[in-house]
């Protein structure tokens, strides 16, 4: 009588490419449970050991001696368009992100970047491989909170976003999303409209896109860490902009009261959002994982944004109103009247 026996399916290979011992050291310690991790020390060392031995997925490192990061991520995309690169840097620029873009990475992470945040973007790039019929081994079952993974590669379409919202889109998710503690101040309306507008002056949209910026004059003040809304409020406008771009009416970004709180209200007459937009933000509800396009990503990030203030997050297809996107943050309370 014969015993047949279930082999467990062979667990991926990861190549970290850092100058840094410790970087390794530490990279490896948090994926060698899950993955066969490899490491090497320049861009010369990796690209004989990925010729010798065929990679699942690469970590690289953008600041080396001789040859750097992204000349390197240059040299293995000459070998293979399809194993999935997750570039790391000590430092952020929009630059950056673009060139990464260019040459083709998968992910972008920055130092000091956690535990968790590394385990999920490796796993992430390499289910988005498996997803599209690709060569990935099968992935660890494993449960996660919520999370919204914004892949490089996911923001190259250009139906929607220009190549400096994607970069800026990219930064300020990754900063969005990072686990680390916020500060909440209490602040103006006008205050927050001004970093709207410090946004769109930052991405330098707003000679190509028409907008309307309209509030209320009351001395409205709301508790909110600025940055992180502002930054959402702004990339949220500019890709119901771009999306609805074919309509020349201009959005409206309107800042009212109504009770208790601050209703934000994005408007374009005769215009809505893409069904496919709608359709998979609806659908993200129940499917979390589900692959996001890169504006409906930006929904689904703005919404969990929003929920962080305490707000609530609507997107109308569209309304009497015109309203492509509909928040409320609640006022603060010393100056609810």
């Amino acid at each position: 009588m014969s015993t047949v026996v279930n082999e467990s399916p062979p667990r991926p290979r990861v190549l970290v490419v850092d100058d840094d011992p410790g970087i390794r050291m530490a990279i490896r310690s948090i994926l060698e449970s899950e993955y066969i991790v490899t490491e090497a020390e320049s861009i010369k060392e990796s690209l004989a050991i990925f010729d010798r031995q065929p990679q699942d997925l690469i970590t690289l490192d953008i600041q080396m001696p001789e040859v750097d990061g992204m000349q390197g991520l240059g040299s293995f995309r000459h070998r293979s368009v399809k194993i999935p690169i997750i570039l790391i840097s000590g430092y952020r620029t929009f630059e950056l992100a673009r060139e990464a873009l260019r040459l083709g990475a998968n992910d972008y992470l920055t130092k000091p970047f956690s535990v968790q945040e590394l385990r999920e973007t490796v796993k992430a790039a390499l289910t988005k491989v498996q997803t599209n019929g690709h060569r990935a081994p099968e992935m660890p079952n494993s449960g996660s909170k919520f999370t919204v993974r914004l892949p490089l590669q996911d923001l190259m379409d250009d139906r929607f976003l220009s190549p400096l919202h994607r970069s800026h889109f990219l930064a300020f998710s990754q900063n969005a999303l990072a686990e680390k503690h916020r500060t909440f101040e209490t602040i103006s309306v006008h205050e927050l409209i001004k970093t709207i507008t410090i946004q769109f002056d930052a991405l330098n949209m707003v000679n190509n896109l028409d907008y309307k910026i309209s509030h209320s004059r009351h001395p409205v003040r709301i508790e909110c860490d600025m940055y992180l809304l502002g930054g959402a409020l702004a990339n949220l406008a500019l890709s119901c902009m771009l999306e609805t771009r074919g309509n020349k009416a201009l959005i409206e970004l309107a800042f009212n009261e109504s009770g208790q709180k601050l209703k934000i209200i994005y408007r374009k007459p005769e215009s809505r959002l893409s069904p496919k937009t709608l359709e998979t933000f609806a659908r993200w509800h129940l499917e979390p994982s589900i692959d996001l396009d890169p504006n409906t990503a930006m929904l689904s990030l703005a919404e969990k944004i929003m929920l962080l203030h305490a707000g609530q997050f609507t997107v109308e297809a569209p309304s009497p109103s015109d309203a492509l996107v509909e928040i409320s943050l609640p006022i603060h309370q010393s100056s609810a009247r």
